[in-house]
């Protein structure tokens, strides 16, 4: 199984913390894309991310940072012509 963002970063945030559960891990409308749990292989596009230990805004505030991701790299390398960058939902 590929590994989800939580995994990766071993930021303990996929359980109930002090300032709550990852957005990247209870994100439904995500599960599955880029063969993750929820958000966790599209974390970059999930608004209030918690990303070295500070939660991230809109997916618009945090783009330029999340596309120098080391893991965002690793889905995308992954992934190949499969990969998503962004998802919608409606």
């Amino acid at each position: 199984m590929k590994q989800n963002c939580w995994e990766f970063r071993k930021c303990g945030r996929d359980k109930e913390s002090d300032i709550g559960i990852c957005p990247a891990v209870t994100e439904i409308y995500a599960n599955s894309i880029n063969s993750g749990k929820n958000g966790g292989r599209i974390c970059w596009a999930v608004p209030g991310t918690h990303c070295d230990d500070k939660i991230q805004g809109t997916y618009a505030q945090k783009v330029l940072m999340c596309r120098e991701c080391d893991f965002r790299w690793k889905v995308q390398e992954e992934e190949g012509s499969s990969f998503k960058l962004i998802y919608f939902t409606y």
